[in-house]
C-alpha cells in the first residue's frame, strides 16, 4: 500500500495556515466561552445551550448562503444524507458525548481523552483509502499525544478532587472514545460535498440537521428550548462568539482545512486546543502552568511541526 501524505497537499498557502490557524485558536478557546455562559446567575443544561448554539449557527449560516446564491442548492438524495451524517456524527455525537461526558468527569480528562482524534482520523482515512500513514506521520501524532499527555495530565492526576466521578470510568472511557470515533468519521465522511456545494450550505445543512436531532433529545428529556430571560451580559456576549466565532467562522474554516490538508494535519487541533486553553487560562485567569506543562507544550508543537512538514518532506 502507498504512504499518505507523500504529495504536497494543493493550495496549502497562507489562506490555508490561516484557517488552520482560526481552528487551533477560536476551538481552543470555546472551553472558556462554553463556562461562561453555561454558568450563572441562571444556570443553562450543556444539551440546552448545545442546542441553542447549533440552532443559531445553522440559521446564520443558511442565511449567508440565501444571500449569496438566492437560492437553495440541488443536491441529491445521497448528498443530503451525507449532509445530516457527517453533521450529526460531528455536533450531536462527537461533541455532544463529550459535553456529556463533562457532567462526571474533570474537563481536563475530557480534553486529553479527545486528544485521540488524530488518530482516529488517520486510522479510519487509511481504512477508507486503504493506505497507510508514512512513519514520519504517525511518529508526528504519537509525539504530539505525549505533549497533550503532558499538558494536561498534571491537573487531573495531581489535583485534589478526582477527576473521574466514583463508578462511570468504564462508562467515560466507552462514551468519550465513542466521541472522538464520530467526530473523525464525521469529517471524513463530509469530503463528497466539497465538490457538490459552497462550504457554507454544506455547513448550514449539517448544523442544522444536527439541531433537529438535538431539539428532539431535549424533547424526549423535558428539557425547555426557551432561554432564560434573565441571562447575563457577560452569558449573551459567550453565547453569540460561541455562535459567531465558535460554530460558523471555525466550521467553514475547518471545511477549508479539510479541503486542503491531509486528515492527520486537519485533525491536529485536537491536541493544539488544549494549548491554547492553558495560554489563556495563563493569561486571563492567572492559572500559572506547571514546568512539566510547558514542557509538555513545547513537544506538541515539535508534534505538529513534524506532521506539518511530512508532505513537504516525503
Amino acid at each position: 500500500m502507498a504512504a499518505i501524505d507523500q504529495e504536497r497537499p494543493h493550495g496549502a498557502s497562507w489562506s490555508g495556515i490561516g484557517n488552520l490557524l482560526i481552528v487551533y485558536i477560536v476551538w481552543g478557546s470555546t472551553y472558556f466561552a462554553v463556562k461562561i455562559a453555561g454558568t450563572g446567575p441562571p444556570a443553562i443544561a450543556p444539551l440546552q445551550l448545545q442546542t441553542w448554539r447549533i440552532w443559531a449557527a445553522a440559521l446564520l449560516l443558511i442565511t449567508i448562503g440565501l444571500a449569496r446564491t438566492r437560492r437553495l442548492p440541488r443536491l441529491s438524495a445521497r448528498q443530503l444524507a451525507i449532509c445530516a451524517a457527517s453533521g450529526i456524527s460531528m455536533w450531536v455525537t462527537g461533541n455532544g458525548l463529550a459535553t456529556l461526558a463533562s457532567r462526571h468527569a474533570a474537563s481536563g480528562f475530557v480534553v486529553m481523552a479527545m486528544g485521540v482524534i488524530p488518530i482516529w482520523t488517520t486510522l479510519i482515512s487509511s481504512i477508507i483509502e486503504r493506505t497507510r500513514p508514512s512513519r514520519s506521520t504517525v511518529a508526528g501524532l504519537a509525539i504530539g499525544l505525549s505533549g497533550l499527555l503532558l499538558v494536561v495530565g498534571p491537573p487531573v492526576f495531581l489535583a485534589n478532587s478526582p477527576s473521574v466521578e466514583t463508578g462511570y470510568s468504564v462508562w467515560l472511557a466507552f462514551v468519550l472514545c465513542a466521541a472522538g470515533l464520530t467526530w473523525s468519521l464525521g469529517s471524513l465522511i463530509q469530503k463528497p460535498l466539497f465538490t457538490a456545494i459552497s462550504p457554507v450550505w454544506a455547513a448550514g445543512l449539517q448544523t442544522l440537521a444536527a439541531a433537529i436531532v438535538l431539539s428532539g433529545i431535549c424533547a424526549a428529556n423535558g428539557i425547555t428550548l426557551m432561554p432564560p430571560l434573565d441571562l447575563s451580559p457577560s452569558q449573551i456576549a459567550a453565547f453569540l462568539y460561541l455562535v459567531i466565532c465558535g460554530s460558523v467562522i471555525s466550521l467553514l474554516a475547518y471545511i477549508a482545512v479539510m479541503r486542503i490538508y491531509s486528515p492527520a494535519i486537519a485533525s491536529t487541533f485536537a491536541y493544539v486546543n488544549p494549548l491554547v486553553g492553558v495560554m489563556l487560562g495563563w493569561a486571563l485567569l492567572g492559572e500559572k502552568p506547571t514546568l512539566i506543562s510547558l514542557v509538555g507544550i513545547a513537544v506538541i508543537l515539535t508534534g505538529v511541526a513534524v506532521i506539518m512538514i511530512t508532505p513537504r518532506r516525503d
